[in-house]
């Protein structure tokens, strides 16, 4: 049985990690992946070096599904095991090898463990803008695979397009089974169809697989991946873990057009996209922001997207067609011109207001009246 304390407070944690550390090949037990993964989940994401990250040993036994009294010595085999461990990351014409952890420290006086990541792992996991993977730690906690931990990774990395084709040989090094399955039909068998079945109970995603073959051997697949569907929720009045799970799918959506969005910009763009599409907002989000995202004459495109849904929101309280305001080039209401200077001014206050986290109901609805006065001289 898990620690209740690590479940509620750490476990809704995000992992975050370079796209070329999702690709990486690597072989962990699903103990030593949670262990990593747990690790990540504690990194901020303004940390400019790596630290101690420590839990108290108690929770460490729990979190490895032991019971009763920590057991030091299985603890420590499992964690000198675990500095033994190599990854191979390939960039370019370069495969770099390294470990994950290089340093390990219990103090049975304080009842903490504390855990040092190789510091060659900054580029992958610190200070990540563009070509990164983020996903909410509670959807792999529960699995029970490695091999479905790493499955998990690898279609999250490319849910934003909703579909990835991996190169048979290539997937079976990434998620760490080597050649242990070189027939196909156990690869499928033991890893493939255990996985899906597992990441569709257990995670925010499911997915299908279809063959890719080359004179009748099996090559490579091509996976279809979708979000499962999350129950709309009035964010004015409820901030929770759906909320969150939100935040990751629209920033997956960003993420792909190698932009980022905090999670207090997001919350703000939420309450208009509510205000502006109704029930179905998160859908109508997503697909409105990928027409932004696509557009080349906008500089600044989540400015521009909450200029755009400012607009619709108000026709909506001037009852006027909001249908009229659209994200194509040349139309009436999204108008010719470059995107105003001060639209990039007004997106760097809103960063700059959420990140000091004190914003309250008033403060979201003055930057708005805000907003509403610049964009007077652009309305008919």
């Amino acid at each position: 049985m898990q620690a209740p304390a690590i479940q509620q407070q750490q476990y809704n944690s995000a992992v975050t990690k370079a796209n070329a550390l999702i690709e990486a090949n690597y072989k962990l037990s699903t103990l030593e992946q949670k262990i990593i993964l747990y690790l990540i989940s504690q990194i901020s994401k303004d940390d400019d070096d790596f630290k101690m990250y420590s839990l108290p040993i108690q929770e460490f036994s729990e979190l490895l599904g032991y019971r009763g009294s920590p057991k030091y010595t299985e603890l420590r085999e499992i964690t000198k095991n675990l500095m033994r461990k190599v990854l191979e990351i390939r960039e370019g014409q370069k495969l770099k090898q390294l470990s994950w952890v290089s340093y390990v420290e219990y103090d049975v006086h304080s009842g903490y463990v504390s855990l040092a990541f190789d510091p060659r792992l900054k580029p992958y996991l610190l200070q990540l803008k563009r070509e990164f993977t983020t996903y909410r730690l509670k959807n792999v906690m529960e699995l029970k695979s490695s091999y479905s931990i790493r499955m998990y990774e690898l279609l999250k990395r490319w849910q934003y397009i909703g579909e990835a084709v991996l190169r048979l040989d290539d997937l079976r090094m990434m998620v760490g089974a080597g050649d242990k399955y070189s027939e196909y039909h156990n690869f499928k068998k033991r890893v493939l169809n255990p996985a899906r079945k597992e990441i569709s109970e257990k995670t925010d995603i499911i997915f299908t697989y279809e063959e890719i073959r080359e004179k009748r051997k099996v090559v490579a697949l091509r996976f279809q991946i979708k979000e499962k569907a999350i129950e709309p929720i009035a964010i004015e009045e409820k901030k929770d873990a759906t909320v969150d799970d939100q935040y990751l799918q629209f920033l997956a959506v960003v993420q792909a057009y190698d932009r980022y969005i905090t999670e207090k910009q997001f919350t703000k763009i939420a309450i208009l996209a509510q205000k502006a599409f109704g029930d179905n907002w998160m859908d109508e989000l997503i697909q409105t922001t990928r027409r932004i995202m696509q557009r080349n004459d906008i500089r600044e495109p989540i400015a521009f997207l909450t200029y755009f849904l400012n607009e619709k929101v108000q026709r909506i309280q001037a009852g006027i067609d909001p249908n009229e305001v659209t994200v194509h080039s040349g139309t009436k209401v999204v108008r010719r011109e470059i995107v105003p200077d001060w639209l990039r001014d007004y997106e760097e206050k809103l960063a700059a207001e959420s990140s000091g986290g004190k914003e309250t109901d008033e403060d979201i609805e003055q930057m708005r009246r805000e907003l509403e006065e610049r964009l007077k001289k652009y309305r008919d």
